[in-house]
């Protein structure tokens, strides 16, 4: 804390809250942690209460330099829930809301079995969108009243750029995401408002448990991309970089042939 305290003064305010929705998120506690060893701030986490691994997130981000962690009870399908949680999160000035929301599950049942389909668009496109809205509205608001900025990073995935035979579902899903966030960013830009879309590959965390593939990622080599995405000033980046041109020449591919691609 008294770091915290000393750190603040330099900077002439004390930090702001970063918020993570999808408090258990390996990325987004990976990414709150990269950003706290540079400088403390208090840290508000939303997910299920007694949600598995919350426990294990909130003591790694106090290590990591969090001044003090609190969690709100969020259901991400209640839709109807999302303004009382979000109000809850802004109740202290907010510099940071990352959007790590998100289910794979198995990708041939997603488009045989349509409880498992509208379930992947609840979670991945759904919650993302309502919660997003209610942020932007804060942010805005936070704005004029108190001239404090603030800023959204969104965990999309490479997945969304072509929706492919492999796993359309969760690409249609997460393009639907990733479409809504790069729009919301244009238009808060002229507010002074930034918001960073993040499209990475594979990455080893609970979610992808048992699964691999090439240029695999930790979740902890991509938040470094991120954080320096983030001070960079960018609104979209690829992790790794070289998705860039290995997208750019898969959306020239046919449909016809790229419906027989395996991957």
């Amino acid at each position: 804390m008294n770091v915290l305290t000393r750190r603040s003064r330099q900077a002439g305010h004390a930090p702001g809250a970063l918020v993570l929705v999808g408090g258990t998120s390996d990325i987004g506690v990976a990414l709150l942690a990269e950003l706290l060893r540079r400088r403390p701030a208090p840290v508000v986490l939303l997910a299920r209460a007694g949600a598995r691994r919350l426990s294990v997130a909130r003591a790694r981000l106090l290590a990591a330099g969090a001044s003090e962690v609190t969690t709100l009870d969020m259901d991400a399908l209640d839709t109807a829930g999302h303004a009382r949680v979000v109000d809850e999160a802004f109740a202290r000035p907010v510099d940071l809301v990352v959007m790590a929301l998100g289910v794979l599950g198995d990708p041939e049942q997603a488009w045989t079995d349509q409880p498992t389909a509208v379930h992947t668009f609840a979670v991945n496109t759904t919650a993302p969108v309502s919660l997003g809205v209610l942020v932007a509205d804060r942010l805005r608001t936070q704005r004029r009243e108190s001239g404090h900025g603030g800023r959204i990073i969104a965990i999309s995935s490479v997945a969304a750029e072509r929706v492919r035979r492999a796993n359309f579902v969760y690409g249609a899903s997460k393009a639907g995401m990733d479409g809504f966030y790069l729009g919301l960013g244009d238009a808060l830009a002229p507010e002074g408002l930034r918001v960073l879309v993040v499209r990475p590959g594979f990455v080893r965390s609970s979610m992808t448990s048992g699964r691999d593939a090439a240029l695999a990622l930790s979740p902890h080599s991509l938040a470094r991309r991120i954080v320096l995405a983030d001070r960079l000033g960018c609104s979209l980046v690829r992790v790794p970089a070289v998705f860039g041109p290995i997208m750019l020449a898969y959306r020239l591919v046919p449909r016809r042939l790229a419906r027989h691609l395996p991957w």
